[in-house]
């Protein structure tokens, strides 16, 4: 099972994490961000300083804590999973 072990590098929309596998991998968030935009509070990650709070979770996944905003109000956790990271990051080192 694929999880990220640590990030290493947030830049500007850009995160590095580096995987159990060993790969370290560079993935592109902003067109994500941009993919997702019609959930409300998406866009608030499009703010650096918010976009640079991502935290690693439980499962290996990069996310953002209390982000997102259900039809019901309610705050939810916007993240991105480990498999899509690896399958669409680009390799920086190992």
């Amino acid at each position: 099972m694929l999880k990220i072990k640590k990030i290493i590098n947030i830049e500007p929309f850009q995160i590095t994490g580096k995987f159990n596998d060993g790969q370290i991998k560079k993935l592109d968030v902003f067109p994500i961000i941009q993919n997702h935009i019609h959930l409300k509070g998406v866009e608030n990650l499009l703010n650096v300083s918010v976009f640079n709070k991502a935290q690693l979770g439980v499962f290996g996944e990069i996310y953002w804590p209390k982000i997102v905003k259900s039809k019901a109000n309610d705050m939810m956790d916007y993240d991105i999973s480990p498999e899509y990271f690896y399958y669409n990051g680009v390799v920086v080192g190992n």
